[in-house]
Protein backbone atom coordinates (compact mmCIF):
# COMPACT_ATOMS: atom_id res chain seq x y z
CA UNK A 1 0.00 0.00 0.00
CA UNK A 2 1.34 3.41 -0.95
CA UNK A 3 1.55 5.86 1.89
CA UNK A 4 -0.25 9.19 1.71
CA UNK A 5 2.35 11.95 1.69
CA UNK A 6 1.53 14.87 3.95
CA UNK A 7 3.49 18.11 3.94
CA UNK A 8 3.16 20.21 7.09
CA UNK A 9 4.20 23.82 6.51
CA UNK A 10 4.50 25.67 9.82
CA UNK A 11 7.16 27.89 11.35
CA UNK A 12 6.01 27.02 14.89
CA UNK A 13 8.12 24.24 16.40
CA UNK A 14 5.37 23.30 18.89
CA UNK A 15 2.95 22.58 16.02
CA UNK A 16 5.58 20.51 14.21
CA UNK A 17 6.16 18.44 17.38
CA UNK A 18 2.36 18.20 17.88
CA UNK A 19 1.95 16.62 14.41
CA UNK A 20 4.88 14.22 14.90
CA UNK A 21 3.44 13.14 18.27
CA UNK A 22 -0.02 12.53 16.80
CA UNK A 23 1.51 10.32 14.12
CA UNK A 24 3.60 8.43 16.66
CA UNK A 25 0.88 8.06 19.34
CA UNK A 26 -1.76 6.87 16.87
CA UNK A 27 0.51 4.62 14.80
CA UNK A 28 -0.12 6.56 11.61
CA UNK A 29 3.34 5.95 10.15
CA UNK A 30 1.97 2.84 8.41
CA UNK A 31 -0.45 4.89 6.30
CA UNK A 32 1.24 8.28 6.06
CA UNK A 33 4.60 9.84 5.41
CA UNK A 34 4.97 13.22 7.12
CA UNK A 35 7.30 15.77 5.54
CA UNK A 36 7.88 19.05 7.36
CA UNK A 37 8.75 22.49 6.05
CA UNK A 38 9.49 25.35 8.42
CA UNK A 39 8.62 28.09 5.94
CA UNK A 40 7.56 29.11 2.46
CA UNK A 41 10.92 28.60 0.70
CA UNK A 42 11.39 25.14 2.18
CA UNK A 43 7.80 24.19 1.26
CA UNK A 44 8.25 25.34 -2.33
CA UNK A 45 11.51 23.39 -2.63
CA UNK A 46 9.73 20.21 -1.48
CA UNK A 47 6.78 20.83 -3.80
CA UNK A 48 9.07 21.33 -6.80
CA UNK A 49 11.26 18.32 -5.96
CA UNK A 50 10.42 15.63 -8.55
CA UNK A 51 11.38 12.88 -6.08
CA UNK A 52 8.69 13.99 -3.62
CA UNK A 53 5.00 13.35 -4.23
CA UNK A 54 2.85 15.47 -1.92
CA UNK A 55 -0.80 14.45 -1.60
CA UNK A 56 -1.96 16.79 1.16
CA UNK A 57 -0.61 20.01 2.64
CA UNK A 58 -1.40 21.23 6.16
CA UNK A 59 -0.58 24.89 5.75
CA UNK A 60 -0.09 27.61 8.33
CA UNK A 61 -0.88 31.04 6.94
CA UNK A 62 1.11 33.44 9.10
CA UNK A 63 4.82 32.87 8.62
CA UNK A 64 7.86 35.02 7.92
CA UNK A 65 8.66 35.90 4.31
CA UNK A 66 11.06 38.32 2.67
CA UNK A 67 9.39 41.42 1.25
CA UNK A 68 11.35 44.38 -0.05
CA UNK A 69 14.51 42.91 1.47
CA UNK A 70 13.01 42.62 4.96
CA UNK A 71 11.65 39.67 6.91
CA UNK A 72 7.99 40.25 7.71
CA UNK A 73 5.40 37.94 9.24
CA UNK A 74 2.12 37.93 7.36
CA UNK A 75 -0.74 35.69 6.27
CA UNK A 76 0.36 36.46 2.71
CA UNK A 77 3.13 33.87 3.25
CA UNK A 78 0.75 30.92 3.47
CA UNK A 79 -1.67 32.41 0.94
CA UNK A 80 1.16 32.61 -1.60
CA UNK A 81 1.84 28.87 -1.17
CA UNK A 82 -1.88 28.11 -1.48
CA UNK A 83 -2.28 30.20 -4.65
CA UNK A 84 0.86 28.72 -6.21
CA UNK A 85 -0.27 25.14 -5.56
CA UNK A 86 -3.83 25.64 -6.76
CA UNK A 87 -2.86 27.59 -9.90
CA UNK A 88 -0.13 25.17 -11.04
CA UNK A 89 -1.58 22.35 -13.19
CA UNK A 90 1.10 19.95 -11.90
CA UNK A 91 0.13 20.62 -8.26
CA UNK A 92 -3.53 21.67 -8.31
CA UNK A 93 -4.64 18.12 -7.35
CA UNK A 94 -2.90 18.47 -3.96
CA UNK A 95 -5.40 18.95 -1.14
CA UNK A 96 -4.60 22.00 0.96
CA UNK A 97 -5.88 22.15 4.52
CA UNK A 98 -5.18 25.51 6.11
CA UNK A 99 -4.26 24.97 9.77
CA UNK A 100 -3.99 28.45 11.22
CA UNK A 101 -4.24 30.31 14.49
CA UNK A 102 -5.95 33.12 12.63
CA UNK A 103 -9.72 32.89 12.42
CA UNK A 104 -10.41 36.25 10.84
CA UNK A 105 -13.33 35.90 8.40
CA UNK A 106 -11.30 37.75 5.75
CA UNK A 107 -8.51 35.13 5.89
CA UNK A 108 -11.00 32.24 5.86
CA UNK A 109 -12.83 33.65 2.82
CA UNK A 110 -9.55 34.41 1.04
CA UNK A 111 -8.32 30.85 1.66
CA UNK A 112 -11.59 29.41 0.37
CA UNK A 113 -11.52 31.66 -2.70
CA UNK A 114 -7.90 30.67 -3.34
CA UNK A 115 -8.79 26.97 -3.40
CA UNK A 116 -8.22 25.65 0.14
CA UNK A 117 -10.01 22.36 0.71
CA UNK A 118 -10.53 23.02 4.42
CA UNK A 119 -9.76 25.64 7.07
CA UNK A 120 -8.99 24.53 10.61
CA UNK A 121 -8.43 26.87 13.53
CA UNK A 122 -5.48 25.60 15.58
CA UNK A 123 -7.02 26.39 18.95
CA UNK A 124 -10.31 24.68 18.08
CA UNK A 125 -9.02 21.36 16.78
CA UNK A 126 -7.68 18.74 19.12
CA UNK A 127 -5.56 15.72 18.21
CA UNK A 128 -8.66 13.52 17.83
CA UNK A 129 -10.01 15.96 15.21
CA UNK A 130 -6.80 15.62 13.22
CA UNK A 131 -6.85 11.83 13.59
CA UNK A 132 -10.42 11.85 12.17
CA UNK A 133 -9.21 13.92 9.22
CA UNK A 134 -6.26 11.58 8.66
CA UNK A 135 -8.70 8.66 8.77
CA UNK A 136 -10.80 10.35 6.08
CA UNK A 137 -7.70 10.84 3.95
CA UNK A 138 -6.72 7.19 4.35
CA UNK A 139 -10.22 6.02 3.42
CA UNK A 140 -10.45 8.57 0.61
CA UNK A 141 -13.66 9.78 2.28
CA UNK A 142 -14.02 13.48 1.44
CA UNK A 143 -17.06 13.83 3.71
CA UNK A 144 -14.80 13.58 6.77
CA UNK A 145 -13.12 16.84 5.90
CA UNK A 146 -15.17 19.57 4.37
CA UNK A 147 -14.30 23.25 4.15
CA UNK A 148 -15.22 24.78 7.47
CA UNK A 149 -13.95 27.18 10.07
Amino acid sequence: MDKINILLVDDNEVIRIFFKDIFWLHGLEEQFHLEIATGVDEAMAILHDPTKKVDVIFLDLVMPIKKDGKDITTSEAGMSVLRTVKSDPTMSHIRVIVFSGYTDKKDIEEAKKSGADMYLAKEEHLPQDLVRIFDGLAKKDDSLYQFSK
